[in-house]
């Protein structure tokens, strides 16, 4: 349990500059509450499967106030996406505290998804970018960022937004399961990027990228 103490001095000076000799010192303890989530900040589950809230509790000053925790945000299991839910709870004084946990969404019968990116070029290697495809309805698909995380979540993580570090693309899925560029979008970065070929499996659910960045091979590797 975290305790602040902080103490506000008041002192009135007088026309000449002089500190009056009444001085207000006004002090207090704040108990700062504390939360803990049950079970893991990340969830990964399939469309149609029932997402169960693991949990959490939360105290203030030895005393359970589990009850006063509010969360923001929620899951919908037919749909498949990242979904963020935050957990948050202010204490008598106003003061917060926070905790967040991500739940996956996979469509494991479809091309159409949310994926786990994992992407390689040269020495750089970097995993767990939250990629999604989606469906156009028109037979292309559109995927938030082909480089597979490279820049929002790998060189420069963080900055996204408010740069747009996601390159996005429109795909087809041919018969064959290849995959074939229809168009790629703009973003912040001016590294050129060229799209070489693509294969989804759908026995496993991986899809497979290979493109250049600035001249280099990037291999982008999608999994549900």
């Amino acid at each position: 349990m975290k305790n602040i103490i902080y103490s506000i001095l008041a002192c009135l000076p007088l026309f000449l500059g002089a500190c009056d000799k009444s001085t207000e010192d006004i002090s207090k303890v704040t108990n700062f509450a504390s939360l803990e989530l049950h079970g893991d900040k990340f969830i990964k589950l399939s469309v149609g499967d029932t997402y169960t809230e693991p949990g959490y509790v939360a105290s203030e000053g030895g005393e359970d106030v589990t009850s006063k925790v509010v969360i923001t945000g929620s899951v919908n299991m037919n749909i498949s996406e990242y979904y963020s839910l935050k957990y948050s709870i202010a204490n008598t004084d106003g003061f917060s505290s926070s905790s967040e946990r991500t739940v996956l969404v996979v469509d494991p019968n479809n091309f159409a998804s949310a994926y786990l990116g994992e992407c390689e070029v040269g020495i750089r290697h970097y995993y767990d970018s939250p990629i999604i495809i989606k469906d156009n309805k028109n037979g292309t698909f559109t995927i938030n960022d082909i480089v597979g995380g490279l820049q929002f979540n790998g060189l420069n993580a963080g900055f996204d937004p408010p740069y747009d570090l996601h390159l996005e693309a429109d795909l087809k899925l041919e018969a064959d399961n290849s995959i074939t560029l229809v168009k790629i979008g703009t973003w912040y970065m001016t590294a050129p990027v060229a799209f070489l070929s693509g294969k989804y499996t759908p026995e496993t659910g991986i899809v497979k990228l290979e493109l250049t960045y600035s001249g280099s091979p990037l291999h982008v590797t999608l999994t549900k």
